[in-house]
């Protein structure tokens, strides 16, 4: 998940500097970004047809599903039934940032503007009416697998379009879509820690936890603290079992483990023709290789996911913060960044001392800000960093360190508890990212090309984040996609770089698509810098244009539309930039 839990305050305070950020063109009322499968209702019913089911249907529908059929209204509509002023309306208000309450509302994403559809239809726009705009007229508020079967099925009776929510934590738009049925995982919550657990016959019983569908990762730290940790996503709202994992998911503690797919030893899922399966090893290989990374809402209803532990170190780890001005602008983030990116191999070594770092930093014209975790002791962490603490002194023209401070944790959890400023959302943001490759450090080169693309990009006032999430154990994992789907340029990075642009909430539909050009201009600097590296599917460019080759790879595309057609051969799953069923 794009961490702006780790400098929120920062970060809301560059959204709302201005209206919208970096819009740079004018387009065509005609020119719509939305009109791709994130929003498509091209084949399916709709709510103002003939073929839409009657309200004894839905009545008979509900009673199937024992009641937890829910019809779903903005998050927003109190302020425009009841006004302003009132107590239901303040509560919104009160709570728009907060994304434990938007998890908790069916209808609302973490990102507002996939509220809204291709007209700039919505309902948190004081300038316009309230109107349902993308979301979804109906939510099934799952509580047990027969909820899902019986939601697929009425779906495919009625010819409606299918999507899934777990927390809303999207930047695709792939949770929600206008006239569809919602199938809400919010509700359907089990955390069970297994201390040995054995996914097929003969392997070693190892410790594990049994998360499902509605589980969000900050309940699943707490519960396996502090004996264990698990790999999962910054935000504690993202959901545990949705698109984070089914995408790939990083994490600050990747470069010791793995990724989130790396760690899944099972799932259990409904697939499309409502029948209940076990993905692992060794029941359903063909669906576990394609759900460890081929995307969330494509090929079944996740309801559990298995996770492998990891013993928290004994000795704890150790934190660093830093805060870098940079004195002479361009000339000093090139430097930087230079000198950054030659460090980060040695960072991400366990064969250096016998630890690797990992965590995330924020770029711009004038500052630099990291925050690490080390899995080891402080003398290791000490000696680790070192060389990148004296080129940074050795340079003072350039660097004036304002703050840089070791501090030591039990455990990967105590870290992130001590850096979480608690992830707040309702704020819309377009994204993209790119994988900066090994050789972009190894290389003189390449990390030339590297530094200048990645200066070019903090000089675009867009909010600029490095996640040390990859190299270490992500490289180490998996390297020939046997086990798992997600492109294999993750097995060479060592740098998820991420991006984003801004729009306040009653921005016009071309302001924000003058955004989404943006980010795309700027995402495709990024793709000529790193041509044959690859992209992360949860946090990508909307408009990525060979995303089949950068999420996955051509050949792991070809797998996956082919396990695509065995398991969802109606083609019931379908989203913004996911695997589609062969021509």
């Amino acid at each position: 998940h794009l961490s702006l839990v780790l400098l929120s305050s920062t970060a809301l305070f560059l959204m709302s500097g201005s209206k919208c950020l970096c819009v740079a063109r004018r387009y065509s009322d005609a020119d719509r970004l939305f009109t791709s499968s994130s929003g498509s209702t091209s084949g399916y019913c709709q709510p103002t047809e003939p073929c839409w089911p009657s309200q004894q249907e839905w009545q008979s529908f509900n009673v199937s599903v024992k009641g937890r059929l829910i019809s779903v209204q903005p998050e927003g509509t109190p302020c425009f039934t009841e006004g302003p002023t009132s107590p239901a309306c303040r509560a919104v208000v009160g709570n728009w940032t907060n994304p434990y309450w938007r998890s908790a509302q069916p209808g609302a994403m973490q990102d507002p503007i996939w509220e809204e559809d291709d007209e700039g239809n919505s309902c948190f726009n004081p300038t316009q009416p309230c109107a349902q705009g993308r979301v979804p007229p109906y939510a099934v508020a799952v509580q047990e697998v027969a909820d899902i079967s019986c939601a697929l099925s009425f779906a495919v009776h009625y010819n409606i379009r299918v999507v899934i929510k777990t927390s809303g934590h999207e930047y695709q738009g792939r949770s929600t879509a206008v006239g569809a049925l919602l199938i809400w995982m919010y509700n359907h919550k089990l955390i069970q820690i297994i201390e040995n657990y054995v996914a097929c016959s003969g392997a070693p019983p190892v410790p594990a936890v049994n998360v499902t569908g509605g589980a969000c990762w900050g309940d699943v730290y707490e519960a396996v603290a502090p004996k264990y940790g698990v790999v999962g996503g910054s935000a504690r709202t993202v959901g545990a079992c949705g698109g984070y994992t089914l995408g790939g998911g990083h994490s600050y503690m990747s470069p010791a483990y793995g990724l989130a797919v790396d760690n899944v030893l099972a799932f259990s899922a409904v697939l499309a023709n409502g029948t209940f399966a076990v993905a692992s090893a060794c029941s359903h290989p063909d669906l576990f290789w394609a759900l460890r990374g081929g995307g969330g809402g494509t090929f079944a209803v996740i309801t559990s996911a298995v996770y492998l532990l990891h013993p928290t170190p004994t000795e704890g780890v150790t934190g660093y913060y830093t805060n870098i001005n940079l004195l002479r602008n361009a000339t000093s983030v090139s430097l930087l960044l230079d000198g950054f990116l030659s460090a980060v191999p040695n960072l991400l070594s366990p064969n250096q001392t016998g630890g690797v770092w990992g965590g995330y930093f924020f770029l711009g014209m004038s500052t630099f800000t990291a925050i690490f975790v080390y899995n080891g002791t402080l003398p290791a962490a000490q000696t680790s960093l070192q060389p990148l603490q004296e080129f940074v002194v050795s340079n003072p023209t350039d660097f004036l360190v304002t703050a840089s401070q070791f501090f030591p944790a039990a455990s990967m959890n105590d870290w992130h508890n001590i850096i979480d400023l608690g992830d707040p959302t309702g704020t819309p943001i377009i994204v993209g990212s790119r994988l900066v490759p090994l050789s972009a450090c190894t290389d003189s080169a390449q990390r030339a090309i590297a530094v200048t693309a990645m200066t070019a990009l903090a000089a675009a006032q867009v909010i600029v984040e490095g996640n040390l999430v990859a190299g270490g154990a992500v490289a180490a994992f998996d390297r020939g996609s046997v086990h798992t789907s997600v492109t294999p340029a993750w097995r060479d990075a060592v740098l998820h770089l991420t991006f984003g642009g801004t729009c306040s909430l009653n921005c016009s539909i071309e302001e924000i698509m003058a955004v989404f050009y943006e980010v795309a201009d700027l995402s495709g600097m990024l793709r000529a810098a790193f041509p044959d590296s690859g992209a992360y599917w949860s946090e990508s460019d909307y408009n990525e244009p060979e995303w089949q080759q950068s999420f996955w790879g051509s050949a792991n595309y070809l797998r996956l539309q082919r396990i695509k057609q065995q398991y969802d051969p109606q083609g019931i799953f379908e989203c913004h930039h996911c695997v589609t069923l062969p021509d």
